[in-house]
């Protein structure tokens, strides 16, 4: 039985396995193999001949990079190319693979699923093409994950064209990968982008439509009574009624426009504030009796229910529009004949501030935007009532600027509590060495 080695001639093998036919041996001698048939009579190659072919193919599988092994109908290695050693055993000798499996290189599950391919291979016949697959090693590796393989397998077929095992090549496609990925995460983040975008321009859109018609109500009321006035030259009660008619809504246009103005400052997280110690409780107060009249006009029983809270620093007038904004919601939300109830009082070291309204209440769904820009909820469109979606995102604002938090509860068709917790502990320090600050501390 003739062993060679291409370099030197016949030798001994540093291993063999037989395939079931008995018609090829492979051999592993050194850092190349080569593979010798025993041709069946009438069928021998010349010496020469063999030689050579053997010799191409042990220089291809010892120089080239590619990652190439041979195996038999069991799945154990025959011989593997110089790539394929650098790739996953490297210093390891070539003949310590041989008769080895892929369970002494991968972990247990890369190992299975090779093994299943192969045998797939084997019983079918039909070659795996291009698997993407990411490759884990065993034993004192510690299950590391490796890289990402394109992997090809085909049978091994003698000269009968009978199966007697699997070769296959495996390609490093890691950078392919992760380029596919942050190609993948680039696509979803600029989908979301743009989602973000459409979302803003349709809510640009139905804020241009609200604020015009937020505008042009008070301005068309404020034009009417002028003429009355104009025309009919009306005095006593009546114009006092019209000048109240009238200052409402310019009161109600100053809002408006306060609230557009705040709109840039708040997005830069610059809203100007003012500290100075101040009393919550009159604050409030002040804030539901400006809101009275329009409660009454609804016929909402409006209340007030406060408890003492210490003096603290704030800015007054933000507090006051922060609390005008949660009645005026209030008010706005709930039907004819509802209550709106204020409450003030101290729970730990801060104040806390509720209003609660028997309106129509927020879903589930719309809770935690209703904090959002320009945020309206499908009722308050479908019931057509006024607003800009403004007003909860720039009492947001003023409560975070007093280290404060605010959260709404409620149910839809259910009324709604907004509860505002503001830290009893001075936001902003006064220097004391600065005599204006020293006296505005005292106040």
């Amino acid at each position: 039985m003739n062993y060679f080695r291409p370099d030197t001639g016949p030798v001994l093998p540093a291993g063999d396995i037989e395939d079931p036919g008995n018609q090829r041996r492979w051999v592993a001698a050194t850092r190349k193999v080569a593979m010798v048939e025993l041709q069946p009579p009438g069928r021998q190659e010349s010496g020469p001949r063999r030689e050579l072919e053997l010799t191409c193919m042990s220089n291809l599988l010892s120089t080239t990079e590619e990652r190439v092994y041979f195996k038999d109908l069991l799945s154990r290695f025959l011989f593997v190319s110089a790539g394929w050693i650098a790739a996953y055993t490297p210093g390891r000798p070539v003949e310590d693979l041989i008769g080895k499996t892929d369970f002494d290189v991968f972990s247990v599950q890369h190992a299975s699923a090779a093994l299943a391919d192969e045998q797939q291979v084997i019983r079918t016949g039909e070659p795996l093409v291009g698997k993407v697959e990411r490759e884990t090693y065993s034993g004192a590796e510690g299950g590391r994950p490796g890289g990402w393989v394109s992997t090809t397998k085909m049978p091994l077929l003698d000269d009968r064209g009978r199966i007697i095992g699997t070769f296959g090549i495996s390609r490093d496609v890691t950078a392919q990968i992760r380029a596919e990925k942050a190609l993948a995460r680039q696509a979803l983040q600029l989908s979301t982008q743009n989602e973000s975008l459409r979302e803003l321009d349709r809510l640009k859109d139905e804020f241009i439509g609200l604020v015009s018609h937020e505008l042009r109500t008070p301005l068309v009321s404020i034009i009417g009574y002028v003429e009355l006035l104009k025309d009919e030259g009306t005095s006593g009660p009546d114009a006092d009624h019209f000048a109240e008619v009238i200052e409402r809504g310019a009161q109600r246009l100053l809002r408006l426009v306060g609230d557009l103005l705040l709109l840039s400052p708040i997005k830069s997280g610059k809203m100007p504030m003012e500290f100075r110690s101040a009393d919550l409780a009159d604050i409030a107060a002040a804030a539901v009796e400006e809101m009275r009249l329009e409660a009454e006009l609804k016929h909402i029983n409006l209340t007030l229910s406060a408890t003492a809270v210490p003096c603290f620093a704030v800015d007054p007038t933000r507090i006051a529009q922060l609390i005008g904004n949660l009645i005026s919601n209030a008010v706005k939300f709930t039907p004819d004949g509802g209550k709106v109830e204020v409450g003030l009082g101290v729970q730990g070291d801060q104040a806390v501030l509720t209003v609660t309204d028997t309106g129509i209440g927020i879903p589930a769904a719309d809770r935690e935007r209703v904090f959002e820009r320009f945020f309206r909820t499908a009722a308050a469109t479908r019931l057509v009532i006024p607003g800009t979606g403004l007003g909860l995102t720039i009492t947001k604002a003023i409560v975070e600027a007093h280290n404060g938090t605010i959260s709404v509860d409620g149910d839809e068709g259910r009324g709604s509590t907004f509860k505002v917790c503001l830290p009893l502990r001075p936001s902003r320090s006064p220097d004391l060495r600065d005599p204006a600050q020293a006296l505005a501390a005292l106040r």
